[in-house]
């Protein structure tokens, strides 16, 4: 058995996969829609850091994200994105659908991972959610820091110390993961993913929590964000 944390890349998707019970990890770049639409047999959790469940008005679960995180880590939970707003081929067409359906633009950040959105959303079930929850990397790493946020911007090399350092007192091996990681794959998306898959073990040992009460879309998908 395994569970694994998956993080968008340029490379795809890559996933820090953690075998049960011995909690040997390994990393590889996967086919996250293949895992949504049929389950790898060994799987008992997947964190994923992409927003899941999608509403015509704000997300509850990105509110209580941000407020849990404060400043200026906070600034990393976007507003999510409307369904219909993911079928846009620019961001000024996104962006007024977007405003149309929730009142509000899309952000550039969120524009720039849509097409990945897409890909889970269009993949995902209310099935999938026995075993497939989003996370978000902020928070996950939040709660390992004994609930406080991270002082420093994951893109800058004392944020990536002080993640690395959180997280090898779960998986001893992150910092030979980081040093052979695939290509196309950042330091930070790595991180991220392991942090997602921390969350990911917590699930599986029914200790995980999460940000806010779910809510539901037309779709039945739960909206909110475990860690």
């Amino acid at each position: 058995m395994f569970v694994a944390g998956v993080d968008g890349c340029r490379g795809g998707w890559v996933a820090f996969r953690v075998e049960l019970p011995a909690r040997a990890t390994s990393v590889e770049v996967v086919d996250l829609s293949a895992w949504l639409q049929a389950r790898p047999p060994d799987l008992t959790c997947l964190g994923i850091d992409i927003p899941i469940g999608l509403l015509n008005g704000s997300r509850v679960c990105d509110k209580a994200a941000r407020k849990l995180l404060g400043q200026p880590r906070g600034t990393s939970v976007f507003a999510a994105p409307c369904r219909a707003a993911l079928s846009a081929t620019s961001h000024a067409t996104g962006s007024a659908i977007n405003r149309q359906k929730t009142a509000r633009g899309l952000s550039q950040q969120a524009w720039g991972i849509a097409p990945k959105i897409k890909q889970v959303d269009d993949a995902i079930s209310p099935d999938c959610q026995r075993w497939a929850v989003e996370v978000h990397p902020e928070v996950c790493f939040w709660a390992l820091n004994q609930r406080r946020a991270m002082k420093h911007n994951k893109k800058t090399k004392e944020g990536i110390a002080e993640r690395i350092a959180l997280l090898r007192e779960a998986f001893p091996e992150v910092d030979k993961h980081l040093a052979s990681r695939p290509p196309r794959v950042e330091a930070d998306d790595l991180l991220d993913a392991a942090a997602a898959a921390w969350t990911a073990l917590r699930w599986h040992r029914h200790e995980a929590e999460c940000v806010c009460m779910p809510e539901r879309d037309e779709r039945g998908l739960a909206t909110t964000i475990w860690y």
